[in-house]
């Protein structure tokens, strides 16, 4: 092997080295966002109901939520009512009590259902797949066009984290709602009661935009790091270069 060589064939071991690597390391991205964003969201949303209320939760409880279902099972025999009844189990709630009266009411809570978890890492690992993608994008155009990519993939991956993430929060608040529901969320961060119940029948759809927009933001990606044009374009730009 002559001299001359040894560069080239260095540059292409690295370059079989950067595509193997791509892919793992993009599922350790993408495995540590859907892990790490539920419990960066709850952390957030319980820091904003202590700053709201005025006080630190002052119970904890958790739920057999396995026994609870297999209850539910066993004991109704419609599936159209067992599916929303398990949909709506408990595994973890943390609150405040007030006792001023009696044994004391929930001024406030926050509950933690498993299907709700589950929407919420999905909506984590696609926001991990938009910055693994955006991460391992190369400046193969002007810098007004990269601005541009960036600014539309960030603003895609903020409305869906977003709005999935609002609509998969549990909050329940005496001043506004019954049940924990995601438009107790919404009464918290200041939005008027009636407002907040007019918009609770759209919480689903909401959800579905918002992963729609990470799903589309993350194909956009990976469309343009497949363009053969772009890939031509920044060939032809390393080969152009004086040496």
């Amino acid at each position: 092997m002559s001299v001359a060589s040894l560069p080239q064939a260095r540059r292409e071991r690295e370059a079989v080295r950067a595509r193997l690597g791509g892919p793992a390391r993009r599922r350790t991205i993408v495995a540590l966002f859907a892990v790490g964003f539920p419990i960066v969201f709850y952390l957030l949303l319980l820091a904003v109901l202590v700053a709201e209320y005025g006080h630190l939760p002052n119970y904890l409880t958790r739920y057999d939520w396995i026994a609870n279902v297999l209850r539910i099972v066993s004991s109704t025999h419609s599936l159209a009512d067992m599916v929303p009844i398990i949909l709506n189990e408990w595994i973890l709630e943390i609150g405040y009590l007030d006792y001023n009266y009696g044994h004391g009411v929930a001024d406030w809570s926050l509950s933690i259902i498993p299907h709700k978890l589950a929407l919420l890492s999905l909506a984590g690992a696609l926001i991990g797949l938009n910055v693994a993608l955006l991460a391992e994008r190369r400046a193969e155009r002007t810098l007004k066009q990269e601005c541009v990519r960036a600014c539309r993939s960030g603003v895609l991956t903020g409305a869906g984290a977003l709005f999935s993430g609002l609509t998969s929060a549990t909050v329940f608040s005496v001043a506004c709602c019954a049940t924990p529901s995601w438009v107790g969320s919404l009464a918290v961060l200041g939005v008027e009661t009636s407002a907040a119940f007019a918009l609770e029948p759209y919480g689903p759809l909401a959800f579905l935009l918002g992963i729609a927009a990470l799903a589309g933001s993350a194909w956009w990606l990976a469309r343009e790091s497949s363009d053969p044009f772009a890939a031509a374009a920044a060939t032809a730009s390393q080969t152009d270069r004086p040496c």
